[in-house]
């Protein structure tokens, strides 16, 4: 058998990051596992050791990188070297949106050492601007919000004389942007920023543009999560998808605009059409999620984003037996591979801590009980952290994660002194198992 090698790539967002403020790359942590599983070599590729994700048992080796977002070029050069030292098919996987769009600008120059599980640069600059982006959409007959691109503020006032539907969104032209540490004060940590008035999103228009004038104004579709339903899906070079699944959303944080923390697997026939006619019209390869939302105004579906990697909830499509990490991977080193387009509903991906923190958001505005939240997450299931064969990453994520809890408990003032006193050995419990 030829011998081939996984090399999963992602980015570190925070350059200043330090070892008691680690972070999970769940994409990368999925892929890891997905491929290491099949006893396929998985090296990952970071710049720092800073992610819990590289503690892995599934992770052969780990190479540290130089930072893209300090030198592309000895990134680039870094790899190109490093590949030459294994031996067969080497395959390049992005872990995030920025080494997606970096592999695509930097192709010519990777290919010639690795074979690149991305779409092309041409098929990205189609995607990754939300204009150009929204443009394929109408080329292809699929349905978006309505939408403003102002060119500056001057634009927008207007244009803002047309909009009369508020509340609207403000959101970046290009989203792994606001994901940056620099840009942490933008928004919160939130996708977008919602506005209630014209003279609300001027001002909040103006502040952001100190930052950041690439974005865009866009109608709230109203309704709940649920209404959000997403493509997973690998499109081979003949840009047909050869494997996908599609999952309905159940929770998200923050709850307007946040990251998914919980969905369920599912089927739509709606998505399921408007997600081919864009990968035709787009000519993808790789793999993709492509998000829409249900519009009761208009009684469609219509596109939110397409996101041109692996998204954080890929392990749903494994588990609901669309194993799209190995799929996308075996076509890459040219073993044929058969269409699989049909899977098991009512299956939960659930990031247990993080959906947590979604219902109790939830549950303070009364849209849900603890009771309703553990129906929810009822039968078969699989965890974005923990699994039982690959249980260190799990143990170093949840321990940070008890060891942050029990030191904001701390700080309230009305802790009984013995009460207190048990949760410092707690939290010096969880710090030694981290």
């Amino acid at each position: 058998m030829k011998k081939t090698t996984a090399f999963v790539i992602s980015h570190e967002p925070n350059p200043s990051r330090s070892e008691k403020d680690k972070a999970m790359s769940i994409i990368a942590l999925t892929l890891t596992r997905a491929l290491g599983r099949e006893n396929i070599d998985v090296i990952r590729v970071h710049p720092n050791m800073l992610d819990d994700s590289l503690s892995s048992r599934y992770c052969k080796a780990i190479e540290i990188c130089p930072d893209l977002y300090e030198s592309e070029y000895a990134l680039t050069t870094f790899l190109n070297e490093m590949g030459h030292q294994y031996r067969g098919i080497k395959v390049l996987i992005p872990a995030s949106d920025d080494c997606s769009i970096y592999l695509a600008k930097h192709a010519d120059s990777l290919s010639a050492t690795f074979t690149l599980l991305n779409p092309s640069a041409s098929t990205m600059e189609r995607v990754k601007n939300k204009q150009l982006q929204y443009e394929l959409a109408t080329a292809a007959s699929v349905p978006i919000p309505e939408t403003l691109f102002p060119k500056d503020c001057d634009d927008l006032e207007r244009a803002a004389e047309g909009l009369h539907s508020f509340p609207y969104i403000i959101k970046p032209l290009e989203a792994q942007k606001w994901r940056l540490k620099r840009f942490a004060h933008v928004a919160d940590g939130k996708k977008a920023i919602t506005v209630n008035s014209k003279e609300e999103l001027l001002s909040e228009y103006r502040r952001i543009a100190e930052y950041d004038d690439d974005v865009m104004v866009q109608e709230i579709i109203a309704g709940d999560d649920e209404r959000l339903i997403t493509f997973l899906g690998y499109c081979s070079i003949e840009h047909k998808p050869l494997a996908y699944c599609i999952r309905s959303k159940l929770r998200q944080t923050p709850i307007d605009f946040g990251y998914c923390t919980a969905t369920v697997s599912c089927h739509n026939d709606e998505v399921d059409q408007y997600a081919r006619q864009l990968l035709e019209k787009s000519a993808y390869t790789g793999i993709v999620g492509i998000e829409f939302k249900f519009d009761d105004k208009s009684k469609q579906y219509k596109l939110i984003e397409i996101n041109t990697r692996p998204v954080n909830t890929t392990g749903i499509s494994i588990a609901c037996g669309v194993n799209l990490p190995l799929i996308a991977y075996l076509d890459a080193i040219g073993e044929v591979q058969e269409p699989v387009s049909d899977w098991q509903d009512d299956v939960v991906w659930l990031w247990l801590s993080m959906d947590m923190s979604a219902a109790r958001q939830l549950h303070k505005l009364g849209k849900i009980s603890y009771r309703q939240w553990l129906r929810s997450i009822r039968g078969k299931r699989v965890h974005a952290v923990f699994a039982w064969d690959d249980l260190r990453p799990c143990i170093q994520f949840y321990a940070r994660y008890v060891k942050h809890q029990l030191s904001k408990i701390l700080t309230a003032s009305r802790i009984p002194i013995f009460a207190r006193g048990m949760l410092r050995g707690l939290e010096r419990m969880a710090t030694r198992i981290w």
